[in-house]
């Protein structure tokens, strides 16, 4: 399954009035727009641009950049920063100019971007090292079933999938055969070896997978596809099952991932590390216009005692422009 990319459009509505003031012979009251009987000041332009929404992002964008350019500048090298605009670029071949014209952006406002993300997710990660406690180690184990091997029948729409259940819930049914003739799986691929700690199957599957015994059929399990918006169903099959060990520290490199992983995909506790970040660098709205826009990272010592959450009404990390990667599914041990 090819990955979805995607450039969003670039907020360029402050950064207008960034760059006018940035002028050396610029002030508020200078000329940006004369007419007939009226003149538009850089002043005026700024007092009605302020208050659109995307200028509301271009600022929270803006005071992030700058507060994490500060605390952890040193951690993101250009080079870091040019391989994964080289890597966009590739990705999009003759069409990246035009993808980047058509969200508003140009190659350096899309590095500013790019740098200004890693530099968060840095962050991110650092604090995540932090919640590797015997605690949080021991609550991963809990929840924790090893490797499993299954059967994955792979299907487009909801009716075939009820239809195809129906055949391998039959007594006498032989899963494999009837789940190589009907999936639509790549390359009619239905194997697949995981944990349930694992990230490249949807997450639903791997749960529901992890919750069956040896030899256990699942009902159908729908899945939202990132990479085209639509529902993808799936049947899997337990084929064998791991026993678990009970002494924790026999998976403690393998809970380590679980746990750094689940932690720098929880909004809640990115939205914490940001917060520590603004609080550091003393952060004071002084316009009213932008009042509002950290309010995401207030009371985030409340919100982190909440269950983890990994969707969001918006990201915390200012990705605007930096393309979005969805992943393949299923997919594990072995690439399609």
């Amino acid at each position: 399954m090819k990955k979805s990319k995607k450039l969003v459009a670039g907020l360029v509505t402050l950064a207008s009035v960034v760059t006018l003031a940035a002028c050396q012979s610029t002030n508020e009251n200078t000329k940006v727009i004369t007419m007939k009987g009226d003149t538009i000041t850089v002043k005026d332009f700024y007092e009605d641009a302020k208050n659109a929404a995307s200028s509301q992002q271009a600022m929270l964008n803006l005071v992030l950049t700058r507060v994490f350019e500060d605390q952890y500048g040193k951690e993101v090298s250009s080079k870091e920063v040019e391989k994964a605009y080289n890597k966009t670029a590739e990705q999009y071949g003759t069409s990246f100019a035009n993808a980047l014209a058509g969200a508003g952006l140009t190659k350096e406002s899309y590095k500013r971007q790019i740098r200004t993300t890693m530099l968060v997710e840095h962050a991110v990660k650092e604090a995540a090292k932090k919640e590797l406690t015997d605690a949080n180690y021991k609550k991963a184990y809990e929840s924790y079933s090893p490797k499993m091997t299954t059967e994955v029948i792979t299907l487009d729409t909801e009716d075939a999938a009820k239809a195809v259940l129906g055949e391998v819930k039959a007594e006498g049914a032989d899963f494999a055969a009837i789940a190589k003739e009907k999936t639509t799986a790549a390359a009619k691929k239905i194997g697949y070896t995981f944990d349930s700690g694992d990230t490249k199957l949807p997450a639903d599957l791997v749960k529901k997978a992890s919750s069956l015994k040896e030899g256990e059929i699942s009902d159908v399990i729908s899945v939202l596809d990132p990479a085209t918006y639509q529902n993808k169903f799936y049947i899997v099959k337990v084929t064998k099952k791991t026993e678990k060990s009970g002494d924790w520290k026999t998976y403690k490199k393998r809970l380590k991932t679980i746990v750094l992983d689940e932690k720098t995909k929880d909004t809640t506790f990115q939205n914490k590390v940001i917060a520590k970040a603004l609080d550091k660098a003393n952060v004071k709205i002084k316009d009213k216009a932008f009042a509002n826009i950290l309010t995401q990272y207030a009371n985030t010592d409340k919100k982190a005692d909440a269950k983890p959450s990994n969707e969001s009404a918006g990201n915390p990390i200012p990705t605007e422009g930096v393309p979005t990667e969805a992943p393949e599914a299923p997919k594990s041990d072995a690439a399609e």
